[in-house]
């Protein structure tokens, strides 16, 4: 069967068009007779990737991007499709990493293959990396040169700076000066040498004598050698006797005075015996305090009412007259007797445990300071009472008399009484 001519071109166009289609995908890249798989990788930025672009496992071609579009999320990420021949498997976890394959900034696709025994299915998402490009590894190598250069810079405008000052025209001004100065030192000095010449010169005659003068003070010493002797003689023998005295039997006798005095001490500071007790125990002491405030209200009291101690008794014409009166049991009109427990610079509270035992305990404030009394009693003897059975708990308190509500002095008070 022979074929038209129609039929023949027909045939060479279709085999033409076969052969340009299977040119330009090879020539992308894209083998239409080997199968592939297809993976994904989203990426901030693609840093110049193109489609077609290789993809490389430890520098063999196993791959090719096919495509490269925006995200539907409208966030601005780039999606990249990746196509890897199906002879080579990826496990979970491997990476696309966009790295430069030349210095003039080529991409590639290089993939990382991550250790896992699954495998990744056609269309999963690879992870993804940016490697920095060869312009960014050489300016990090360079920034420091760089900083270094412009810190010598730095450096170098200050020195010269500083020499340009150093080096003005009052700064050499200011040299020529300090070395005509040390021209003159020099002038000073060697006048100074001079001087010390000429003084040497004619003290030669005095350094004679001194020096004749230390020889006759020798001569004397050699002469006398003999009475230095003797006086060490006399020093040893002095020593001698020193010895003899028994220096140390009496510093023995000393020692063991000062221990007994020592000893004597230490028991009085820890209260052994009599007088240690009188000088550690502050109970006594405020014992023979109380006895002698006692004893001291006690003679006050005796002057002030002697018959309330003396009794006696008249005998006039055969009758016998008892006189015994006590002011302690006459009360007057509108004389009031209260004792003042204690004063205080604050106040306390009343109901204080410091009070226990006393009822109806007032505060009084004068100036500044807190007074606290008793309730008022009309009875001398009873407020007396009072007082000393409250004297060991208040050493302070005191009796205090009060006339038509104002304080009066004890004496009045009593003499009020007798009356």
């Amino acid at each position: 069967m022979k074929l038209s001519k129609t039929s023949k071109i027909g045939i060479l166009a279709v085999i033409c068009l076969t052969i340009l289609i299977w040119g330009i995908n090879f020539l992308k890249g894209r083998d239409l007779f080997r199968t592939e798989k297809t993976f994904f990788a989203r990426y901030k930025n693609v840093g110049g990737l193109e489609a077609t672009t290789l993809v490389t496992l430890n520098g063999l071609k196993i791959g090719y991007v096919r495509d490269i579009y925006f995200a539907e999320d409208l966030s601005g990420d780039l999606i990249v499709r990746i196509a890897i021949h199906n002879n080579f498997p990826l496990p979970v976890g491997t990476s696309a990493e966009i790295a430069s394959s030349d210095l003039l900034g080529s991409k590639v696709v290089k993939i990382n293959l991550a250790k896992s025994d699954k495998l990744l299915h056609e269309n999963d998402t690879l992870k993804t990396k940016m490697a920095p490009d060869i312009m960014q590894q050489v300016n990090e190598q360079i920034a420091p040169i760089k900083a270094k250069a412009e810190r010598l810079i730095e450096n170098l405008d200050s020195i010269v700076s500083t020499a340009s000052k150093i080096f003005n025209n009052e700064s050499q001004r200011n040299i020529a000066e300090s070395f005509r100065q040390i021209s003159l030192t020099l002038i000073n000095l060697e006048k100074i040498s001079g001087d010390l010449n000429e003084v040497t010169s004619n003290q030669k005659k005095n350094l004679s004598s001194t020096i004749t003068n230390i020889n006759d003070v020798t001569a004397n010493l050699k002469v006398n050698t003999v009475k230095l002797g003797n006086i060490m003689d006399n020093f040893s023998n002095f020593s001698d006797s020193l010895v003899k005295l028994e220096v140390n039997k009496t510093v023995n006798h000393l020692n063991t005075s000062i221990t007994n005095l020592q000893s004597i001490l230490s028991k009085i500071d820890t209260a052994n015996g009599t007088i240690g007790k009188l000088v550690n125990d502050p109970l006594l002491y405020q014992n023979l305090t109380n006895t002698s405030d006692n004893l001291n209200r006690l003679l006050v009291d005796f002057r002030l009412n002697p018959k309330r101690y003396v009794h006696f008794s008249a005998i006039d014409l055969g009758r016998e007259v008892n006189v015994s009166t006590s002011a302690s049991h006459q009360t007057s009109e509108n004389l009031i007797f209260r004792i003042q427990l204690l004063s205080s610079p604050s106040p306390i509270n009343l109901q204080s445990p410091q009070f226990k035992g006393i009822d109806n305990v007032s505060e009084v404030k004068l100036g500044d300071k807190y007074y606290y009394l008793t309730e008022p009693e009309s009875s001398y003897d009873k407020v007396r009472f009072i007082l000393n059975k409250i004297q060991s708990a208040f050493p302070e308190a005191i009796l205090k008399p009060y006339k038509n509500g104002k304080e009066i002095s004890l004496k009045i008070a009593l003499k009020m009484m007798k009356n």
